[in-house]
């Protein structure tokens, strides 16, 4: 039984998932931080968040995802590769009318380098799924009425 089944975390196709099982831990112990400023959220995977749940109240939404065009397939490539990616991510973003917040998500352990990622209110699950995947991503975090960051596999 593979972690991801052992976590009950969210695939596309768990069958033939090529991700490891240490990269999936990898993903379950980031902070995912909503906004850069000093004033941000942090969550942490199926952990729920209080000040999550009040900001989507604010929001007047009730789901969200956390995407990243950093790394594509987790491998590191350059600076300027990452700024461009991500720059193509917020362009698809503006473009589409998709309300979203910088934000980035940082290894505790200091092992992977932070990555910059979108927090996109409203966007349902099947079009954050599919920008995942446009974006060469492993995985994307989900956040629905509850206020628990889910892991969605997307390999």
């Amino acid at each position: 039984m593979t972690i991801a089944m052992r976590m009950n975390i969210n695939w596309e196709n768990p069958i033939s998932s090529t991700i490891s099982d240490q990269l999936i831990v990898n993903y379950t112990q980031t902070d995912y931080r909503i906004g850069t400023a000093a004033e941000c959220i942090t969550l942490r995977i199926d952990q729920y968040s209080e000040p999550l749940a009040q900001f989507l109240v604010t929001l007047n939404q009730s789901c969200a995802a956390i995407i990243s065009a950093y790394n594509p397939c987790s491998q590191l490539v350059s600076d300027e590769k990452n700024v461009a990616a991500h720059e193509s991510l917020r362009h698809f973003l503006i473009c589409h009318a998709y309300q979203s917040i910088e934000s980035v998500h940082t290894d505790p352990a200091g092992v992977w380098p932070a990555e910059k990622s979108f927090f996109i209110p409203g966007i349902d699950i099947h079009s954050a799924k599919s920008l995942g995947q446009q974006f060469n991503q492993n995985a994307i975090v989900w956040i629905d009425r509850d206020a628990i960051p889910r892991l969605h596999l997307l390999r």
